[in-house]
């Protein structure tokens, strides 16, 4: 296993940038966001982010406003974008990619914007070092570290990192740069096998007044004719703002503009909590109210997209409790959804 120092980990960034648009953790405000490098710039300290960043990866490779046809059609195609290099990747970031891999990549209608951007980006992922308050990774039956769908994983160690290659790419990388590698000390892998488990029991600790007992599959899905939905989504105010920062929601619109002397097509991101979402020719909506519309965010989330998909559409990011307005915690939520079980709210079947 390799190290690599914090200045060169640093000139590793800069190097990166003569070839790629580089994505790097920068501050903004009280937060960090994905910026990109200067090129021009001298070599500087790239920022850790002790967990996630307030941004899903999405905004990188799936972005609003994306135009997706012109008319007239341009006579030259647009030059390929400059392949990326993101920096600040989390473990429940990575899980994110692997559920829009899903539905974006893996069968035969492909998402050719989120196939080229997927495979012209180098990730150098990391170890999460700390946990906001809103992390529920571990409920989610994960931990806080990256596992895979990482080329490179940076996990701190006295002054540098360890680094892990998790492709070819990765490796490539690391043979074209040797000089900025050093071999690890004695006990380093060790080491960062102890600070990973002593931060998944912090984060399990941190969730303890959640407790899990059934899986979340079936939690919700008994509920499915229940009244718990109303109290579950009594302050919710329809911002949305869950649906936007949630690192798997992907559902878009197509919105068409005039351009020029012709017009553009452009996804823009949507979603279920709009009135309209799903609404179909007639203006007919099958979720007319919102809790409704509530019900069935958690029932893609945990029961249709695992039948479909094979995974749960969450991660435990926990961006959804930092961005809601209506201080509704989807950990509550699911609590209140295992616990509570009033089978006479439960429609009688018909014979």
């Amino acid at each position: 296993m390799k190290r690599i120092a914090a200045p060169a980990l640093a000139r590793l960034a800069a190097e990166l940038a003569r070839t790629h648009d580089v994505f790097v953790p920068l501050a903004a405000g009280d937060r960090l966001v994905l910026g990109r490098l200067d090129p021009a710039a001298p070599p500087a300290a790239i920022p850790w982010n002790p967990w996630r960043l307030s941004e899903p990866l999405k905004s990188i490779w799936f972005p609003p406003g994306r135009v997706l046809a012109r008319w007239p059609r341009p006579a030259a195609p647009p030059a390929p974008p400059r392949p990326r290099a993101l920096f600040g990747a989390k473990g429940c970031d990575l899980r994110a990619v692997s559920c829009l891999d899903r539905v974006l990549r893996d069968h035969e209608f492909r998402d050719p914007g989120w196939c080229a951007a997927r495979e012209s980006t180098l990730v150098v992922a990391g170890d999460c070092t700390g946990a906001a308050d809103s992390c529920f990774c571990t409920m989610m039956g994960d931990l806080p570290h990256p596992r895979d769908l990482f080329d490179l994983c940076l996990s701190p160690l006295e002054g540098g990192f360890l680094v892990e290659a998790g492709t070819e790419r990765g490796e490539r990388l690391l043979a074209g740069h040797g000089d900025l590698l050093e071999e690890a000390p004695p006990g380093a892998a060790e080491r960062r096998a102890e600070a990973r488990e002593a931060l998944a029991a912090r984060v399990r600790k941190g969730n303890e007044r959640f407790p899990v007992r059934d899986p979340f599959e079936k939690s919700v899905a008994k509920h499915e004719g229940t009244a718990i939905w109303g109290a579950l989504a009594a302050t919710c105010v329809e911002c949305n703002a869950c649906n936007i920062a949630c690192p798997t929601c992907h559902c878009f619109l197509l919105h068409d503009l005039p351009a020029g002397e012709g017009a553009a097509r452009l996804r823009l991101w949507d979603s279920c909590f709009h009135a309209g979402h799903a609404r179909m020719a007639g203006g007919l909506t099958p979720r007319l109210q919102l809790t409704e519309r509530f019900r069935n965010h958690y029932h893609h989330k945990f029961v249709s997209f695992p039948r479909n998909w094979g995974v749960t559409a969450c991660t435990g990011c926990g961006r959804c409790v930092e961005a809601c307005m209506g201080r509704i915690d989807k950990r509550e939520c699911l609590h209140r959804l295992e616990t509570r079980w009033i089978p006479s709210e439960v429609p009688a079947e018909v014979d």
